[in-house]
């Protein structure tokens, strides 16, 4: 699976092209980036999501 550099921001939609590349479904796709944004591990800046450190 492809990786992001942990100083790089990304959309919203391009996480998700990164899960549903890495065998997830769509739907199965777009509820995880929400889990992760929810449990705290992502945030959504105005430029992107980024990880929290």
């Amino acid at each position: 699976m492809q990786g992001v550099d942990d100083d790089e921001t990304i959309t919203h939609d391009t996480a998700v092209d990164f899960l549903t590349a890495g065998g997830f479904e769509r739907p199965e796709a777009e509820d995880l980036l929400e889990q992760l944004m929810l449990k705290g591990y992502l945030y959504e800046a105005t430029d992107g999501l980024r990880l929290t450190g």
